[in-house]
């Protein structure tokens, strides 16, 4: 009887133990670190993509393997239009993601909040780092007022569309990549037919074409990098909507439509390389209901400018009140600065690298080889290395509705020079004004 009790008390002992030394181990152990990330579902360029989140998902995975004990968590479903009402109310709440993707309406907004780390010291001092290793217009649109607050994610160029199948049959040539306005305009011209004879054209040179992609392959800056003044007053303005609007008068009074493009019965038009390489491989209307080749160029060349054209991105950020700042650092990192992921996300999303690397990569050169929707990418590395960067300041996109609305109902005959000087008064008060709302 009295070994039975002895054993009792022993059982009893070592279980007391074992809950001791658990709630110990359990109390004391190495807790999980974790780095929230915030981003948006779907495509920032306004094109159906299958899987948006593979690439960060694969960003993650690769991260956490290098940084045992570090895990990057986010919240998925947020489409883009909820991101910035979303990311708002996370602000309100004292409650900001440490690593998180920037809308262009919100970069300028957030910076002077005060939302945002400056990311120089980081560039700086991090000697596995190095700006030079993206195109510099792109790494330079996370940079404001001589401060760097955000990497480029991915890019985004403008192109010039070629219906090579119709160009053929017309035996025209494809124009070289240093063509201009004039040369341009000669191959719109002869593509420009009425073959059914009834007065109007049933092929067209341009879909679609605009005089703000024409003003920079003119040399044409239009705003400061701050956005406090406009330069709409300008002579080379001025011939790039005279040459936009000549391209129109060639269809005489009709308007060129999706479907007509759709069909084949359209020699160019400005594409996005997201909506090139959605549209290219887009089956119902391409493969089975069109047989026409396509290819890409740059823009045509005004007399006062180059074969450029405007150059978006994606950005990325961490925030100011991040307590893992050096984390996120390395976070940021592997979604900008990583060949592996950034390989990938030119492999599989309809975007481009922010990294030269990349794009010039043997990789990039047989995915072209191998697949017809990809563009070559040594055409893409010459317009990223070339092109113009979107403007960033807030109020950018409420300020060029206001100048297209002015500049698309202008006609060839009418006084552009005088409209422009006009505009550039509205500019100036407009901007005053939106500025002074800071």
């Amino acid at each position: 009887m009295k070994v039975k009790k002895v054993g009792i008390f022993i059982y009893t002992g070592i279980a007391f133990l074992i809950i001791v030394l658990g709630t110990v181990f359990y109390k004391f152990r190495p807790k999980e670190t974790v780095i929230e990330f915030a981003m948006f579902n779907g495509s920032n360029w306004g094109v159906a993509v299958k899987e948006s989140y593979s690439v960060i998902d694969s960003a993650i995975e690769k991260f956490e393997k290098e940084h045992k004990g570090i895990k990057i968590k986010y919240e998925s479903g947020i489409p883009k239009e909820d991101y910035s009402e979303w990311m708002a109310k996370r602000v309100l709440k004292d409650e900001m993601p440490d690593v998180f993707m920037v809308l262009d309406d919100d970069f300028e907004n957030y910076i002077n909040l005060g939302l945002i780390e400056k990311l120089d010291g980081y560039v700086d001092g991090d000697k596995s780092f190095d700006i030079n290793k993206y195109y510099s217009e792109i790494a330079n649109s996370g940079v404001f007022e001589r401060h760097r607050y955000a990497l480029p994610y991915e890019a985004m160029p403008t192109l010039m569309f070629v219906n090579r199948t119709l160009l053929e049959n017309l035996h025209l040539n494809i124009p070289e990549n240093n063509y201009t306005f004039e040369d341009f305009y000669k191959v719109c011209r002869m593509v420009t037919l009425d073959r059914d004879l009834d007065g109007n054209p049933d092929y067209f040179g341009i879909y679609r074409y605009d005089w703000i992609n024409a003003a920079l392959s003119n040399g044409v800056t239009l705003f400061t990098e701050d956005g406090k003044n406009s330069y709409f007053n300008q002579e080379s303005l001025a011939d790039a909507i005279r040459f936009v609007k000549s391209l129109e008068d060639l269809n005489g009074n009709q308007n060129v439509t999706k479907e007509e493009f759709d069909s084949g019965k359209v020699a160019f038009s400005q594409m996005s390389l997201a909506e090139y390489r959605t549209y290219k491989s887009y089956p119902y209307k391409i493969k089975k209901y069109t047989g026409f080749a396509w290819d890409c160029i740059p823009m045509p060349a005004g007399k006062t400018g180059n074969n450029v054209s405007m150059v978006d991105s994606l950005n990325v950020a961490i925030s100011a009140k991040s307590k893992k700042k050096k984390l996120a650092w390395e976070f940021l990192k592997t979604l900008s600065y990583d060949t592996q992921i950034q390989q990938k996300l030119y492999n599989d999303m309809p975007v481009a690298s922010v990294l030269k690397e990349v794009m010039e990569s043997r990789e990039s050169e047989n995915i072209f080889k191998e697949n017809e929707d990809i563009i070559d990418s040594k055409l893409i590395c010459q317009i990223l290395e070339n092109g113009s960067a979107k403007p960033r300041f807030s109020g950018y996109e409420d300020a060029i509705a206001l100048a297209d609305s002015k500049i698309s109902n202008l006609n060839q005959g009418d006084d552009i020079e005088n409209a422009l000087r006009i505009l550039q008064r509205q500019m100036s008060k407009y901007l005053l004004q939106e500025r002074g709302k800071e």
